[in-house]
């Protein structure tokens, strides 16, 4: 449970930072990063509800302490380096520790749950370079 707990505040805080994102961006690209700022965030707000009701689903008590500092003074190719950093980094996480975790214990529906996260953040992260050529 601890796992899926910590896994919800990373995704709650990578939620905030491209919600935060999504606010901020400026520049030539506004409206096409605007716009993918906002299916991203809406992706991980789909996501972030599936972890939770897993922790439920599993007996435990979704818990979140997120705490996150934004300003709104970076660029857009910071924000598209930042986030695309922050969904590697996740993804990296979840099939290197998350993943055989459950399949350890073996819940099937967990590792499902997180192959599926994988694929979220690893497409995310390709857009958002993709993004800032």
């Amino acid at each position: 449970m601890k796992t899926l707990n910590t896994l919800l505040n990373d995704e709650l805080s990578l939620y905030l930072q491209t919600w935060n994102a999504h606010w901020n961006v400026e520049g030539p690209q506004f409206a096409a990063l605007h716009d993918l700022f906002a299916r991203q965030y809406g992706e991980l707000a789909a996501l972030i509800d599936e972890l939770a009701e897993r922790i439920r689903a599993l007996g435990g008590r979704a818990e979140t302490r997120v705490a996150v500092e934004q300003s709104g003074g970076s660029s857009a190719a910071q924000m598209l380096a930042a986030l695309a950093g922050a969904h590697e980094s996740l993804s990296r996480r979840l099939r290197e520790e998350a993943i055989p975790e459950s399949e350890r214990t073996g819940d099937r529906g967990t590792a499902d749950l997180l192959t599926r996260a994988v694929q979220l953040h690893d497409k995310a992260a390709w857009m958002l370079r993709a993004s800032a050529r």
